[in-house]
């Protein structure tokens, strides 16, 4: 029996929420040691990452977004700019440490394709945005001139063990969200894992 492949996704209003409580909670977050910082509500965890991932992808959205929804954008990036020139040496290795332990989680999930196909091709979607977070932490250190030598090696060992197991396929969440991710640059973005060895 063929099932369609899952896919992401994506609440824009939660998002939003999600990004303001984010940029508005980084004091006292970017100085402590945890990674993951506890939000109320429905929302998922304070990272770095998750922050990054949603300031660019609503960033991209932002023409199409309503009054309200733009002036809580812009407000996020005020106070995420902030809290990261007030805390910067914190951020950056903040974002170093993050970074590492995405890349540590990616191979985790990759070693453990090989023992079960069928799991890990329902977790594709979810693994393909923390993916996706890894690629937006990586800019950031970048643009920051901080992105640790090793990095760079470890993404492209990551990248060549997942193309061996990606199908390609459609683009695995919202549609609205497809301009922001080209698949020449994102291509772990269209594909699926199957569910049973070829």
């Amino acid at each position: 029996m063929s099932t369609k492949p899952p896919t992401l996704a994506f609440d824009l209003d939660r998002d939003l929420r999600a990004l303001a409580t984010m940029a508005s909670n980084l004091t006292p977050y970017l100085y402590e040691d945890e990674m993951y910082g506890f939000l109320s509500g429905d929302l998922p965890n304070l990272t770095l990452g998750g922050l990054l991932l949603r300031l660019y992808r609503l960033g991209q959205l932002e023409n199409s977004l309503d009054a309200d929804q733009q002036t809580m954008l812009q407000d996020a990036r005020i106070n995420f700019e902030a809290e990261c020139a007030k805390w910067a040496v914190h951020y950056e290795s903040k974002l170093q440490h993050e970074l590492h332990a995405r890349l540590d989680a990616f191979d985790q999930f990759l070693n453990e394709c090989g023992d079960d196909l069928q799991s890990c091709a329902a977790n594709y979607p979810v693994q393909a945005e923390k993916r996706t977070i890894i690629e937006h932490l990586t800019d950031e250190l970048k643009e920051l001139e901080a992105l640790p030598d090793e990095i760079e090696g470890r993404i492209r060992h990551i990248d060549q063990r997942l193309r061996r197991l990606l199908h390609e396929g459609d683009f695995i969440t919202d549609e609205r969200l497809e301009a922001a991710y080209p698949k020449d640059r994102f291509w772990w973005m269209y594909g699926y894992l199957p569910e049973n060895a070829r």
